[in-house]
């Protein structure tokens, strides 16, 4: 499995290098894989070493720096879970918890070298789901990640749903539109799955170019309009002959779905 290092230095993405080769290469890692694992913790070497072990069991690592580039990723892209380090610049550990938890869910489990009871109980009261300290052996952290993993992921999730006269069945990753099979690129399936999911609830180009080629928007960045375009020529309108992508300006895009509801077989 890749890890995904973001230098907060550069504010950019790259390969972690360690003892002059490369660790883990850079590889996109879509929102909707239910692998990705979300590193904030300042040390390196560390981070190189979770995405070792954590790699055979299936798992992917974004790692981030600093609490500022952690906070950033878990508001514009989804994880399974958080592995989250008490001590870091800037802001600590607990900081970034609180931030995180104004307005994610997402399963946080917490590092520290800190072994007082008080923090290990600050850390769980703020809204930690395990606290596990420093030095700490590479099959623990595995063990209180699945475990973790089990509390909290829901038991069924539907593979399938329609919206209207689309359906999509993530397990196969296809698209059957009017009972015909519509052939979609990994990029274009993620970008439909996310806008139909929120119907009318516009997404912007800075939240939708992280989900899904997992790196930065910048202001001439066209990716997202032109994936847009090639699902319109695929999908074409409405039979009322409404266009299914609204494009609202200085915002960003939304699936309309007209008058028909979601449905989850």
């Amino acid at each position: 499995m890749a890890m995904l290092v973001i230098d907060n230095s550069r504010q950019n993405y790259l390969p972690f290098r360690r003892n002059n080769r490369s660790v883990t290469g850079l590889a996109p890692q879509s929102s909707l894989q239910p692998s990705n694992l979300l590193l904030i913790d300042d040390d390196r070497s560390l981070a190189a070493l979770i995405a070792e072990y954590c790699g055979p069991g299936g798992f992917a690592v974004t790692a981030a720096f600093s609490g500022e580039v952690g906070i950033r990723l878990a508001r514009q892209q989804s994880f399974l879970l958080i592995i989250l380090d008490v001590m870091l610049p800037g802001i600590d550990g607990f900081e970034v918890l609180k931030r995180i938890r104004r307005s994610s869910d997402t399963p946080i489990l917490m590092l520290t070298t800190r072994g007082a009871a008080k923090d290990r109980i600050h850390g769980l009261e703020s809204g930690a789901d395990d606290y596990l300290p420093k030095p700490f052996q590479p099959e623990e952290l595995l063990a209180r990640i699945h475990s973790i993993l089990r509390r909290t992921l829901p038991k069924e999730s539907p593979a399938k749903f329609t919206l209207g006269d689309i359906t999509i069945n993530e397990r196969e990753r296809s698209v059957i539109l009017k009972g015909q099979e519509i052939d979609l690129t990994g990029a274009e399936f993620q970008l439909l799955r996310l806008l139909i999911s929120q119907p009318g609830e516009p997404l912007s180009r800075e939240e939708l170019v992280p989900r899904i080629f997992s790196r930065e928007s910048t202001g001439l960045d066209r990716s997202i309009d032109n994936l847009v375009n090639n699902l319109r020529k695929k999908l074409g309108t409405h039979a009322n002959g409404l266009d299914r992508f609204k494009s609202i300006r200085n915002v960003g895009y939304c699936y309309v779905a007209g008058n028909s509801g979601v449905t989850a077989p």
